[in-house]
């Protein structure tokens, strides 16, 4: 076991109180005293919100980097966090606009961003959805921080997919119906997977990773909507984009679950993942 691994699961059995007192600290250390990506948080928010003042774009820059400290520490928490603690956190809205794809014996796909806490969502879905929860997972080089994420991608049934083997195991999957979820990223490391489009008033090439799985396997795609309430409780729902992709072209896809997204953000910016380059 990794000096990594078992520091973070050894935090993770901390009450969540204790975790946030925490995340303040890193909070400090991490936006006054190290100033983590700054700069690209910075750039980021300028080209999202020109139309902004400074000081605006300021409150939302200090506000995401009190939500990346959480979001942090919320991460290790999901180590080991109970059902009954997860679903006092995590509200699922409206999940029976995937339950009745089930009941007709279809898989479906689930889509969404870099947003709000996204694993918390993915494990709240696999405890009261039918499906078993399938997620594409792209192997990292560090291999503790690997045995981390793969671990909070393979619990409460979830499936941690390769993403290099996802497209197989979709296309020749026999087994009862699945649901696979993708994030969707912005400046594809392939030009090829790529859709050029407008969003957050930038030119923005997306990924159409999640369009093509749709398309090709003809499987109901959803973009989950996620709403922060409060710090540490979030809420979803399941907004169905396509119900037989096959009949729309990839980049039609692409441009709806962007289009989601984009509002998603503009709603709640602060809990957008801006401290990765989403244009360059």
């Amino acid at each position: 076991m990794s000096i990594i691994y078992a520091l973070c699961y050894l935090l993770s059995f901390l009450p969540l109180r204790l975790l946030y007192a925490i995340s303040d600290l890193c909070y400090i250390v991490i936006y006054y005293l190290i100033g983590y990506r700054k700069k690209v948080v910075v750039q980021n928010l300028a080209y999202a919100f020109a139309n902004k003042t400074t000081q605006q774009r300021k409150s939302i820059e200090k506000v995401f980097y009190q939500h990346l400290c959480d979001l942090l520490l919320e991460h290790l928490k999901a180590l080991t966090i109970t059902p009954q603690l997860l679903l006092q956190q995590v509200t699922i809205n409206d999940i029976e606009a995937i339950e009745r794809f089930y009941k007709q014996g279809q898989s479906i796909i689930l889509v969404t961003g870099h947003f709000g806490n996204w694993e918390w969502i993915a494990d709240a879905l696999a405890l009261q959805t039918s499906y078993t929860i399938c997620a594409g997972y792209q192997p990292l080089h560090h291999k503790g921080i690997d045995r981390i994420v793969l671990h909070l991608r393979s619990r409460f049934q979830r499936k941690a997919i390769p993403m290099v083997a996802l497209f197989k195991h979709m296309t020749t999957y026999k087994g009862p119906p699945q649901a696979t979820t993708l994030l969707i990223d912005q400046a594809p490391l392939h030009k090829r997977n790529g859709y050029a489009t407008i969003f957050l008033s930038q030119p923005t090439t997306v990924a159409l990773t999640a369009a093509k799985l749709a398309q090709k396997c003809n499987q109901p795609i959803f973009y989950m909507q996620i709403d922060r309430i409060t710090r540490g409780k979030y809420q979803a729902k399941p907004i169905l984009l396509a119900e037989r992709p096959a009949q729309l072209s990839i980049q039609e896809i692409a441009e709806r679950y962007s289009r989601r997204l984009e509002t998603n953000i503009l709603q709640n910016p602060a809990f957008w993942l801006w401290s990765h380059r989403k244009w360059k």
